[in-house]
């Protein structure tokens, strides 16, 4: 009897999937939630929800019931997956994110959505946010800020199944959408997908039917600058260039920032995100060529090649101006590349005085054949009296001739080695005959 009971007690301990509210009281899982992040508190709450097993019911009704929405919290002004572990973002799929939106509410509450790093899901885990008046601002590149939005694999996030959803929201005359961020792959994909343009172009006709909306420091009318650019070619295609990514104030581009001279709102390049000049510290490419960055974490790390200069620039600046034999930039003001101008192929100065180099040369005296490079000088110094080009190709034209010479001997020693072989096998067909005969 007593066998029989304990192998009872055993199977029930070891079958049961008891929730934890039924274990730990309401209290002490409420104070757990709070030592977690946000999403955390949501997760939780979500994974200690009652089961629908009718036998986990029965066991839970001597329990003291638990509210999830205690445990989760209430305090959803911003819902951004950044809070947890890259990792744990990346295997979310659509149904665990439609759970928690419908667990907190997202669609009343929720003003800032965030979906950082969450590039598992296609977007249909959106759909309790439809026709929501509440939440003001969508992020869906899934990066997190000041990180470049082209991702290794292209994330499987969908149009068809997100934009319908964003349309629902903006044809709502009450909605508070102020900032869309879409994803790198929707603005650069050609051609672009009609359904995402057309949804611009509503983002558009919302935001004029708005009527005025004023910079904060000038109060200048920026309604027009507020709408996305539907310019596909742009850089800023798909971007509101005048809202903070982050504030979502707006700032026209003809304000200067309070302590420096730049735009109170930039477009990075890098992460393609606007920032005003309170909620990034913005850099400009040392080469001058009007291309801005948020802090230095965005702005490639080219440094100028002169030991006494600390520029960086960009990549686009490092590829134009590189010297193609050794790889280094200089930016524009130390300069110590020269550009052929028949064959535009660039060398610095210290690899065009190089043994074996191609290098870029400049002559004073010649009008006409002022910076070529050395095998293109060669080529029309024919046509040319120039004394100081002739003086810079004469290495050239020495190590050409050597190399000719070389190559003469080379020929004459392979035509001594052929005529040995040919007497030595004149030699072996008259030993043949004789030996015939």
């Amino acid at each position: 009897m007593m066998t029989s009971n304990s192998s009872k007690r055993r199977k029930v301990a070891s079958d049961a999937t008891c929730p934890l509210y039924d274990l730990l009281s309401g209290g002490i899982l409420e104070e757990v939630a709070n030592y977690l992040a946000p999403i955390s508190r949501a997760l939780f709450a979500i994974a200690i929800a009652p089961p629908s097993s009718p036998y986990d019911i029965i066991l839970a009704r001597c329990r003291p019931k638990i509210s999830g929405s205690s445990i989760a919290g209430s305090d959803w002004h911003t819902l951004d997956f950044g809070d947890i572990e890259k990792e744990l973002a990346a295997k979310l799929t659509d149904d665990d994110i439609s759970k928690i939106l419908l667990h907190i509410d997202a669609a009343q509450k929720v003003k800032r959505l965030r979906l950082t790093n969450c590039i598992n899901i296609s977007g249909s885990g959106l759909a309790s946010l439809r026709h929501s008046i509440s939440i003001e601002q969508i992020d869906l590149s899934l990066v997190e800020a000041h990180r470049s939005p082209i991702l290794d694999s292209v994330p499987p996030l969908s149009c068809d199944k997100v934009v319908p959803i964003l349309e629902s929201i903006i044809s709502h005359e009450r909605n508070s959408l102020k900032h869309l961020q879409f994803p790198h792959v929707w603005r650069r994909k050609e051609p672009v997908d009609p359904r995402f343009f057309g949804s611009l172009q509503m983002y558009n006709e919302m935001m004029e039917n708005r009527g005025p909306i004023h910079c904060l420091k000038c109060n200048r009318n920026i309604i027009y600058s507020l709408c996305m650019e539907l310019f596909v070619e742009d850089d800023f295609f798909g971007i509101q260039d005048d809202t903070c990514g982050v504030c979502t104030k707006n700032y026209c581009h003809r304000c200067s920032a309070d302590d420096n001279h730049f735009s109170s709102v930039c477009l990075c390049r890098t992460c393609e995100r606007v920032y005003c000049s309170k909620c990034s510290t913005m850099v400009e490419c040392g080469n001058d060529c009007d291309k801005m960055y948020c802090e230095l974490s965005c702005l490639p790390q080219n440094i100028c090649a002169s030991p006494h200069c600390s520029r960086t620039f960009c990549n686009s600046c490092r590829s134009d101006d590189a010297c193609r034999t050794c790889g280094k930039s200089w930016c524009v003001n130390c300069n110590d590349c020269m550009e052929c101008d028949w064959c535009k192929i660039r060398c610095c100065a210290e690899c065009s005085e190089k043994d074996g180099v191609n290098g870029v040369h400049s002559c004073d005296d010649c009008e006409n054949l002022k910076v070529l490079c050395d095998r293109c000088r060669v080529e029309v110094c024919e046509s040319s009296n120039c004394k100081s080009c002739a003086k810079i190709i004469q290495p050239v034209l020495l190590k050409e001739n050597k190399k000719l010479q070389d190559e003469i001997k080379s020929l004459k020693d392979e035509n001594k080695e052929l005529k040995d072989e040919n007497k030595e096998m004149r030699r072996n067909m008259d030993l043949a005959r004789m030996f015939l005969r």
